[in-house]
């Protein structure tokens, strides 16, 4: 049958489509159209087709499928990355996920997605090779990558994923599954900065987790991404336990297929396949990147699959799966006719290509001011933030090499960012790796202070460099107040080394505290960093985190800086006093030759260590303060069934009912409670508070103290209130129980608190479930 006919068939098999569906996929779920699409073409397809739509090939993206011509299937293009197209030129970088999460706003994380959705569409990606979802997930404050993800448990997922893919391009989700360290990752066949033996002979890192955990923590954000509706997931490089993750039987087929009914593609990450048989058959649906790179990274599937499929190793029904899970997703969403044609080529960064960046610097800007994390202010005697207008200082010194350009450009960096990791590169934007993109341009610290106080401001005293400490103090000692800009940086292919901020930093901050009275920080950072030597100085007078902002690290620092916009971020993630506050060997970093991380601390990652051991951190999670106060009345729960209208793709989740809820429901995501409180601006300015509501079970459950389970951030005038609204799940309310392999909800009381971080608890309400 010939692709002329295609439209008669479809029509018919859309006509009959409960007569004929059937197989791994059932029916596609909410992509029936793609998926019966997809089977009429598969159909069609001779095996060594069908190979070549689940095989990488060299092309203009860093993931190119192969073509069926015979029935007009053009190629396939996947590209990096979580903060923008890498490494494409005239597109935007975007401010990483972390500081994204850390405005805990819900509109900006849409905001995000939506803009990068049309940046990947207009240059012709089929699949964006992201949101993070999920891997990592912050077990360890040393990974390497945590930068690229933080999920609020699991809501920045289920956003991202649901509004990019309705602007037509197809997520993926990653990296599946407790993919937490980079040290002993071993792509196949190359070998990393910390690597001892040769290629192919250290296995990867087992990441070795029990069942709950698994399902608690690890699987939970995945779980939001599919149900949101995610058309591919790409298993990571690791081991879990002891088995490859793209050949994991028990992972992808079962947890991923079967429990989340995950009806897309999973594709491997570049180097994660090990070998085609067990993958194939374990769950993976496409080999990334195939024989592209000249093999760099294997040759897997190709040529060696469709023998497999012809000796009957592989049956060639699941030859079909794999195609129609490919292709699935990708016919729903996008009209290949139409769709536009990748409009760059990674082989060639010189050729010329379209501009996708609209005015996506305006949503860039404002993700870093409400991403902006004030951390410590001691305003006494006029010090501290905000600062006074412009017209009222005489001088101001801005210092450190983070507050200033590269002066070696962007470009400099290469195509993951990572070419001037140990060199003076100026402010630190975003991390490094795959999930880095080049910024068309950047708006520096200090190039935007130039340019708000040219008019009638402070003369500006700057040194911009971080190891002559003598030249550093007299410029500071010029000045009435000093900025100080300090980085640390992380990357892919390594993770860090310590918690340290880089170059010399924390003696810049000391020598320059030491000569002046008003010596204010900010921190553009990767994750938690010490600052115990000098955090209670008294002459450091602020704190911010800036996180890591994108190009319009400047001026999103402005309106905070001289207060025309009151700090409103939170952290989402804890900082400790020390590194031994955090749980012992999450990095497993001896060399042997089958590393193993035995994931002990179970439940208790971030907070809910710091939480159970009863360890002060030196800001908590969700921490962050503002110019302004606010005060919480009474928490009002009521119970309030509504059935789940929220899953685009329903998972198969197993539960058992909560008697004490008269509606049964169909659906771990069907609202069982509300919870309610208002929230009053109790001071003098306008500012934004995040309202965070915290769960914690009967301590005869061994659950971690608190568990984050909503939030909701009011921008308030002085005196306005509003009420903050929680809608409960029937998930949220829940464990996993490893006995009955579902999830169930304890008899007993269950503790409800919502507060300003997950340590400044306000008000307080109960659950009686029985």
């Amino acid at each position: 049958m010939g692709a002329t006919f295609l439209p008669i068939v479809l029509h018919l098999i859309l006509v009959h489509a409960n007569l004929v569906l059937g197989g791994p996929i059932a029916n596609g779920g909410s992509w029936t159209y793609g998926f019966v699409k997809a089977k009429a073409l598969v159909s069609q397809m001779t095996i060594e087709e069908k190979v070549n739509v689940t095989t990488g090939y060299t092309g203009k993206c860093v993931g190119f499928t192969g073509e069926v011509p015979r029935l007009n299937l053009t190629a396939v293009c996947l590209q990096d990355g979580p903060a923008g197209l890498r490494p494409v030129r005239r597109a935007s970088q975007f401010p990483a996920q972390i500081t994204t999460v850390a405005t805990w706003n819900r509109d900006l994380i849409i905001a995000a997605a939506v803009a990068m959705a049309r940046e990947f569409h207009d240059k012709g990606v089929n699949i964006w090779l992201g949101p993070t979802t999920g891997g990592p997930h912050g077990r360890s404050p040393l990974m390497g990558r945590n930068w690229e993800g933080k999920y609020l448990n699991g809501v920045a997922s289920y956003l991202a994923v649901k509004h990019a893919q309705e602007e037509g391009v197809v997520t993926c989700a990653k990296h599946f599954i407790a993919y937490e360290q980079e040290t002993f990752r071993n792509p196949f066949n190359q070998t990393e900065p910390y690597s001892v033996f040769p290629p192919l002979v250290q296995s990867s890192i087992s990441s070795n987790v029990d069942d709950k955990t698994m399902h608690e923590i690890y699987l939970w954000p995945f779980a939001e991404a599919i149900r949101a509706g995610a058309g591919t997931v790409m298993c990571s490089y690791n081991q879990i336990n002891q088995t490859q993750s793209c050949a994991n039987d028990p992972a992808l087929n079962e947890m991923l297929k079967t429990e989340l009914g995950f009806q897309g593609a999973v594709i491997s990450d570049w180097g994660g396949t090990w070998d085609t048989e067990s993958s194939a058959n374990g769950g993976l649906d496409l080999s990334m990147p195939g024989s592209a790179y000249g093999g760099a990274f294997g040759n897997f599937f190709g040529d060696e699959l469709i023998a497999l499929v012809k000796n009957k190793t592989i049956s060639e029904a699941r030859l079909d799966d794999m195609a129609v899970r490919i292709l699935s997703p990708i016919l729903h969403h996008q009209d290949l006719a139409t769709y536009p044609q990748p409009s760059f080529d990674v082989r060639d960064l010189n050729l010329p290509t379209n501009n996708v960046r609209r005015d996506h610097y305006k949503i860039i800007r404002q993700i870093g001011e409400e991403a902006v994390t004030l951390v410590k202010n001691n305003r006494a005697g006029g010090r501290g933030l905000p600062l006074p207008a412009p017209s009222l200082m005489s001088t101001l010194a801005v210092i450190g090499e983070d507050a200033s350009a590269s002066p070696y450009g962007a470009t400099s960096c290469g195509d993951f960012g990572m070419d001037c990791a140990n060199q003076n590169n100026g402010t630190m934007t975003i991390g490094g790796g795959s999930g880095w993109a080049y910024p068309p341009y950047t708006i520096d610290p200090l190039a935007a202070i130039n340019a708000y106080v040219r008019a009638d401001g402070p003369g500006i005293n700057q040194h911009l460099e971080n190891w002559d400490l003598a030249a550093a103090a007299q410029q500071a000692s010029r000045s009435e107040t000093a900025l100080v800009f300090l980085n640390a940086y992380a990357r892919e292919f390594e993770d860090r080394h310590n918690l340290s901020i880089y170059a010399n930093g924390d003696e810049l901050v000391k020598a320059v505290a030491a000569v002046n009275p008003n010596t204010i920080v900010v921190l553009h950072v990767a994750g938690p960093v010490i600052v115990e030597s000098w955090i209670d100085h008294e002459n450091v007078t602020a704190v911010i985190i800036a996180h890591l902002p994108g190009p319009e690290s400047g001026n999103s620092l402005i309106p905070v800086l001289w207060g025309e916009k009151s700090p409103s971020g939170k952290l989402p993630y804890t900082f400790g006093k020390h590194p031994s506050d955090w749980p012992p060997n999450t990095i497993v970093a001896h060399p042997v030759l089958e590393p193993q991380a035995d994931f002990t601390e179970k439940l208790l990652v971030d907070y809910k260590w710091f939480d159970a051991k009863n360890i002060a951190p030196r800001w908590e999670f969700g921490f962050g303060m503002s110019y302004t106060t606010f005060g919480f009345g009474s928490l009002s729960i009521a119970e309030t069934f509504k059935p789940d209208t929220t899953s685009i793709q329903p998972t198969h989740e197993p539960f058992v009912h909560i008697q004490s809820v008269g509606q049964q429901g169909r659906s771990l995501y069907d609202i069982l409670y509300t919870a309610s409180v208002q929230v009053t601006n109790t001071g003098s300015v306008r500012g934004a508070e995040v309202a965070q509501l915290y769960i914690s079970f009967p301590p005869s459950t061994g659950q971690p103290p608190r568990l984050l389970r909503g939030f909701e951030k009011l921008d308030l005038a002085p005196g306005e209130s509003k009420t903050a609204t929680f809608e409960l799940t029937r998930k949220d309310v829940a464990m996993w129980s490893v006995p009955a392999q579902r999830w169930e909800t304890p008899e007993g009381v269950i503790g409800v608190s919502v507060g300003a971080s997950s340590r400044d608890l306000r008000s307080h309400a109960s659950l009686a479930v029985f």
